[in-house]
């Protein structure tokens, strides 16, 4: 579906705005060499948390494969799901933060996005979940600073976001409804998620 991409382009913009902001900061520029403390980790999670909280609402509704709304996302019907950066930005923060950062940023948000409903609600909170876990502990040796890092972290969102295809797959039903969602949003969601992880792990993203 090619007219969802310049929506979550927009929404990517938002994370965009994040890195901008969080590179101003001292704190930040301390956790980039992992010198931070169980203070800055626990404004990490709340950061994260909200950007993740955000995703959730400002996704774009989709039920039988036709995007039904791009405004703010309270409530949906059983029949739709939401396409959005949510874990992206559970992802950056458990790569950044590392495991506390991860793991908490990952449960809340997820638990959030049960709260919408959608027939994907479950599948996605566990995929939500997962992410944070998982990036959380390949963040005690990710490296921001590296040359390579922009490539990893892309690799990385590649991966967490095809595993959340699959994760729909086994737990969202009908079956019929989850396959047809993920042919309809897996390009995007994909190709927007390595590009978030790409924008956001530029070096500028992160100069002193």
């Amino acid at each position: 579906m090619t007219e969802l991409i310049p929506l979550m382009v927009e929404r990517v913009g938002i994370l965009v705005m994040l890195a901008f902001l969080l590179s101003r900061m001292k704190f930040f520029r301390q956790m980039v060499d992992h010198k931070h403390e169980l203070k800055d980790k626990l404004i990490l999670i709340g950061i994260f948390v909200l950007f993740g909280i955000v995703s959730n609402y400002t996704g774009v509704a989709i039920s039988g494969g036709t995007i039904t709304s791009h405004g703010w996302q309270l409530r949906l019907e059983e029949g739709s799901a939401i396409a959005n950066t949510r874990i992206m930005g559970v992802a950056i923060g458990g790569l950044l933060g590392g495991p506390i950062v991860g793991i908490g940023t990952g449960i809340v948000v997820g638990l959030h996005r049960l709260t919408l409903g959608g027939y994907t609600a479950v599948a996605c909170a566990i995929s939500t979940i997962l992410a944070g876990f998982v990036t959380g502990f390949i963040g005690t040796k990710f490296n921001i600073r590296q040359e390579s890092s922009k490539w990893k972290a892309v690799i990385i969102g590649v991966l967490i976001e095809v595993t959340q295809m699959g994760i729909i797959l086994i737990v969202a039903k009908p079956f019929d409804s989850a396959l047809h969602l993920v042919k309809v949003i897996a390009p995007s969601m994909i190709l927007i998620n390595g590009l978030g992880m790409f924008l956001f792990v530029l070096p500028e993203s992160v100069m002193d």
